[in-house]
């Protein structure tokens, strides 16, 4: 078993082609800590988010990670063993010109800007949920959920993407279905594939409407396993026991929608032997959309199947989810 951890200041704030800080075999387990989006440094209610994470040392990534004998072509299946919270507190914030129903640099607006907010969210494990207290001292409480919002790899031809970024390497998605239990499917642009994995949740309800989720570090398994030369497929996809899904990045939401649900529908006219119009008919009427982020950059959109719904049974990928399971 490999357990990677890097120093205070050994942390990656891009996605690249850099020297990796690990190299792991494929099938190999991996217990890795990262830490939140704010690098551990947002400890108190009155704290000032702008101050202690300016951007762009916002989200801070483990990594990059190079797997053994994986080439570009290939895909990187990442299965979640376990996610944890690693401290027994989380942190969310409001701030100004951030979040769906801000004004923004891209969506400007006319209305006085929010002011910046600390919440400190308190763990409780065994109840299974995260609390917090309003203003006027009302308490407040969400499921706890962990989840890795941002996982990646180094996007091809040389870019070098900001940590809060999602596109087709991966990146920022802040999915919730990014979890224990779930394997994504990552294509491989360079050498070894260079795996990033940062920006826990300990909860975050869909959209992540008012910028951030309740951030926090984690403790986390995985194992990775290399899939070789997937032709065809340009957008991450995942797996969990009972659903596939493909995610889509990009603006405006009905384009990142399209990349989505287009992939899903050449996924399961390839697994089931479907001509395209009677994989779309079967989507269009059995896929939900998760819609996964409204404030990054680019949104970013889950279109998902339940395998029950698949009119033949298929092994995906060769079985590799059920392999790394």
């Amino acid at each position: 078993m490999t357990r990677i951890r890097p120093a205070p200041d050994g942390f990656a704030f891009h996605y690249a082609d850099a020297a990796p800080i690990a190299h792991v075999a494929p099938w190999e387990t991996i217990e890795l800590f990262t830490e939140d989006c704010f690098s551990g440094r947002l400890t108190h209610e009155d704290g000032q988010p702008r101050e202690v994470a300016p951007f762009p040392r916002v989200n801070p990534l483990t990594g990059p990670i190079a797997v053994e004998g994986a080439m570009p072509g290939d895909l990187l299946a990442v299965h979640f063993v376990s996610v944890e919270p690693a401290r027994d507190w989380g942190v969310s914030t409001v701030s100004p010109n951030f979040g769906l129903l801000s004004g923004s640099r891209l969506a400007p607006n006319m209305q006085p800007a929010q002011a910046e907010r600390v919440w400190i969210w308190q763990v409780d494990r065994a109840a299974g949920v995260v609390t917090t207290r309003a203003r006027d001292g009302t308490p407040l409480r969400a499921w706890l959920r962990p989840f890795h919002g941002s996982v990646g790899v180094a996007p091809a031809h040389g870019e070098v993407r900001n940590s809060v970024v999602p596109d087709a390497f991966g990146g920022n998605l802040d999915l919730p279905d990014l979890a224990a239990g779930t394997t994504l499917y990552l294509r491989v642009a360079v050498p070894g594939g260079k795996l990033f994995v940062g920006d826990g949740h300990f909860a975050q309800g869909d959209g992540e409407i008012g910028g951030t989720g309740v951030e926090g570090a984690m403790h986390t398994t995985l194992r990775i396993g290399v899939v070789r030369a997937a032709d065809g497929i340009d957008w991450p996809r995942l797996e969990t026991d009972a659903a596939i899904g493909v995610i889509g990045a990009t603006r405006p939401l009905e384009d990142a929608v399209r990349i989505a649900t287009h992939g899903l529908v050449q996924w399961v006219a390839g697994l089931c032997g479907l001509a395209g119009d009677d994989a779309l008919q079967l989507v269009a009427q059995c896929a939900r959309l998760r819609i996964a982020n409204l404030v990054n950059p680019v949104f970013t959109v889950a279109a998902m199947l339940e395998k029950a719904d698949l009119p033949r049974k298929t092994a995906i990928f060769g079985g590799v989810h059920g392999r790394l399971r």
